[in-house]
Order: C-alpha cells, then structure tokens, then sequence
C-alpha cells in the first residue's frame, strides 16, 4: 500500500540482502481503495548494488567501409548514426533545422508573434518533433534494441528510472539535453552534424540515389542514405513522389487535442487519495467504438501536467500537439482525441491525395482563426459548445500563443464529427465530467503520424527500387514514438552492417 517502506519490504522478504535495485515499478490503480505500487527488484549481499554496465555493439574493423548520409536529426536519424558509429562504418547527418537551443528561439518567434520558419520549428531541427513533446519513452513494438535505447538514453543524461518505469518519460525539457549530449557526442566522435542544411535535390541513377544536394548547393556523396525526416517534411515526400520511389498510404489519426484541470484527473483516476505525495500525476486512455459505423476514436499521447501547442511546419496551417516537462508541474493535463481517418475512404487516389486532406484540414483549421479575428492563437472551444454546434465562452488554456474561440464543428466532414460527438458522450459516461464546463479542445490534432509509407524490401529495409536508399522511422511509416523511430533507425544500421557480407568485407 501507499506509505509503506520498499527497503523494509525487500530487506524483510530477503533478510540476506544488504542493497538492492529496481527492475521494475508500476502504480496499480484498479481499486482506488487499495492503491498500491508493484515492483520487481534484485537483491545483492554487497553494501550498494553493482555498478550499470552496458554491452557495446562490436565494431567492424576494416580499411575501407561503405559511408552513410543520413538526412534527419530526430531520434531514428541520430540512433541510426550512433550504432553505425558504434559499429566501425562513417556516417554523417544532414539536419534542415538549427541545433536546439536556436531552435527554441524561432519557436519562440512562431508562438509569441505567429512567425514560422519553415526549416526551424516544433517538427524540424535537432531531436525532430521528439525534442519538443512529452518525452515518452514508452513503446509497444517488440524488439532486442528497446534496451539498448533506454541504456544509450541513461548514458546521455536520462534518469536511470527510465530503465525500470512501466511508462518512461522524461520530458521535453530532459530530452532536448540528452538528444544535445547524443549530438555532442557524434561530432566527436567523426559523425558531422550539418545544421542548416536542407535536403533540396535528390539525383537518382537506375537503381540507386547517387547524391544529395542541399539548399545551399553542397553536394553530398556516400554509398548509402538514411532518410529520417519526420511525418511533417511534406516537401521531401513531394520529391519522393516525383522520382516515383514506391510509397503507398496509411490510415491516419486526426482530431482534436482537449484539455482538463490536472487536478480533475487526478481525482477521478485516484478518488479519495488524489492527493498523496507518493502518487504521480494521473493519466488516462479511453476509447469508443460505434459497432454499427465500425468507426473508433481514442485518446492519444495523453500529457499529464503538460501544456497544448502549436505545432505547425507550414504556414496557412494550424497544427496542435501537447508536451510537458519532466515533472509534469502545469496545472493542466491534455490529450489527443483521435478517430482512424480510412485510407480507402478518404484518399483512395493515393499518397498525394493523402498528403492533400491533411492539408486541407490544417488550412481551414486556420482559416476560421482569421475569421475569428485572430493572428497566432490557437482555436479552441469548450466540449459542450462542440456538441452543441454553438461559439461561447472559453475558459483558461496552456497554450504559450493564447486561445480563441471558434467554431470546430464543421473542420472535419460530417460523419466524423458526429463520431467525434458520440465519442465525447461515451467517454463522459465513462469518466463522469469528461465533457465538464472546463473542458476545451484545440484544433487540429492532424499529426500523429506520417499519411505514407515509402515501402522498403522487408528483409533489408532498404527501397526496392533504390537499393542504397534506407527510409526509417515516424516520416518514411515505421515508427510512431521517439523509442520506436530510435529502434527503427538502428535496424536500419544493422542492416548496412548485415549488407557487408555481400561487399566480401569481414564483419
């Protein structure tokens, strides 16, 4: 139960022990009168458990190894360098954005006075859209690198808790100084790191991509490439398209980002005991599904003590997310409300079909901002003036730009909004007040992932057209999380690795 002592626990259940570590640590929340959390720990008969230590990757040695350009800092960009770096082979990074803190400066320009810079926002510039969300760490694909990356994260400046919470976060305050450390860490160790450098030409041959020209006409020339670019580069998608690389549509998840009093969470997720100093600040995920319409909608990347924000790449559109800092200390918790956006129904045409309803979506989300009479704030409207197709009132926000109320009913079609309103009401039936007076949503939660997928040969995850060309990650359709793209880009390493065999060099 809450209160009693983990050291007097363990040291009872094992009175051989003289220190222990955490391996694991959950809250269990299912009866909120016998709140407890559960742990999996190890015991040691030494005074303080052993030092962590980490496998390293082998490294490959061998007088001339195939180079890489990797274009993208986020984490399936930075990881994949890093494990290449780790194994031997020379990589560098070509990055669009600014390195962290400059990029905060421009997000401070796009917030406070509605100045975007296309190439350094909340999607692009060191860490990705990573570095300026949640932090979550936590993932549900399966594979042998999760560890690894929590590891590596540990070893850049992340807690160690992260190596044993059932749900990691650390952040968008931590992450940025661990993804700076990684970055740091590369330039030192022969990966460059070319800030300011967007990737405007691609030259293709038959059946490989033989260079890279950026912006500033610099010409980048290796074996292999990485492209880790993020669901938002709308751009590179354009030139993928136009090269006819083989790409097809995803099912998207759009909707709104609402928000709640934290406080209100926290007292319907814990009841009585909301306020005990062992306990976290409350989360929560909820779903409905209409049996009849087949249709879903969810919550998605729930902030606890975060803040909404404006998130768009583009100018003309408008594009919410939500973040918090390690402790969680806004008053305010947000979460993404979300419905399946069908592929075959909304853009049976195809990827720049897809790319186009998203667009569409955003510009007119924008749009009624104008009309409104507002400039940088984000529209919002209380849930009960959403299901009632009425403009009143809002209440307060965590939004750094501001507020303005506007009318969200008709930004989606019909059909989706009514889904949307169905929704609301059974997660009110759920959650009692779900839909309370100080509840708002904030539009558009338009990018919870990429519209495409470039498709890539499953065995080694390279383009079967471009047989040098590796997508990774949330922008090429194989992640969806800052730990996932990270695996991602990593397999994306081992695979350059496993591809040595067939240049006769010994790995």
């Amino acid at each position: 139960m809450l209160g009693e002592s983990l050291e007097k626990a363990v040291f009872n259940l094992d009175p051989k022990a003289r220190s222990y570590r955490i391996l694991r640590k959950s809250l269990d929340a299912r009866r909120k009168d016998r709140l407890h959390h559960v742990y999996t720990v190890e015991t040691f008969s030494t005074e303080t458990p052993p030092k962590l230590s980490f496998d390293i990757p082998t490294r490959i040695e061998a007088r001339q190894l195939p180079t890489t350009t990797i274009i993208g800092a986020g984490p399936a960009g930075l990881f994949a360098a890093l494990r290449l770096l780790q194994r031997g082979l020379p990589c560098q990074i070509l990055e669009r954005g600014k390195p962290v803190l400059p990029r905060m400066k421009d997000i401070s320009q796009h917030w406070r006075h509605g100045k975007i810079n296309p190439d350094s926002n909340v999607c692009f510039g060191e860490g990705g859209a990573g570095a300026f969300s949640d932090g979550k760490l936590i993932t549900r694909i399966k594979s042998p690198f999760k560890q690894y990356v929590m590891e590596q994260m540990v070893l850049f400046g992340a807690p160690e808790e992260i190596l044993y919470l059932a749900n990691p976060h650390v952040g968008s305050n931590k992450i940025r100084k661990i993804i700076n450390n990684l970055t740091k860490y590369l330039e030192k160790n022969g990966c460059p790191v070319h800030f300011d450098t967007r990737a405007e030409e691609f030259i293709w041959s038959e059946n490989k991509l033989e260079c890279v020209r950026s912006v500033d006409g610099r010409e980048f020339k290796t074996d292999n490439y990485i492209l880790a670019t993020g669901h938002s580069a709308h751009d590179v998608f354009d030139k993928i398209l136009d090269a006819e690389v083989p790409c097809e549509t995803l099912n998207m998840a759009m909707g709104f980002r609402i928000e709640h009093p934290q406080t209100w969470i926290n007292s319907t997720q814990y009841g009585e005991r909301w306020e005990h100093e062992e306990l976290p600040v409350a989360n929560y995920k909820i779903t409905s599904h209409d049996d009849a319409s087949g249709i879903g909608v969810y919550s998605f990347c729930m902030c606890p003590g975060g803040y909404v924000l404006a998130s768009s790449a583009q100018a003309d559109r408008m594009v919410v997310n939500g973040m918090s800092n390690y402790n969680h200390g806004s008053p305010y918790a947000n979460s993404g409300i979300v419905i399946t956006i069908q592929k075959e129904k909304w853009y049976p045409e195809g990827p720049r079909q897809a790319l186009k309803f998203q667009e569409q979506i955003e510009r007119k989300t924008q749009q009624k901002v104008i009309e409104a009479g507002g400039t940088i704030e984000v529209p919002a409207q209380r849930a009960d003036d959403f299901i009632n197709n009425r403009v009143g009132p809002l209440g307060k926000s965590s939004c750094p730009s501001g507020v303005i109320a506007v009318n969200l009913h008709d930004i989606y079609p019909q059909e989706l909004t009514s889904a949307f309103i169905d929704a609301l009401k059974n997660f009110d039936r759920k959650m009692p007040g779900f839909i309370l007076k100080d509840a708002l949503l904030h539009g558009v939660e338009s990018r919870t992932s990429s519209p495409i997928r470039i498709v890539r040969d499953a065995k080694t995850l390279h383009s079967p057209k471009y047989t040098n060309f590796y997508p990774s990650g949330e922008g090429a359709g194989f992640a969806g999380g800052i730990t996932s793209a990270a695996v991602d880009g990593i397999r994306i390493a081992e695979s350059i690795v496993d591809s040595l065999s067939e240049l006769s060099i010994p790995r």
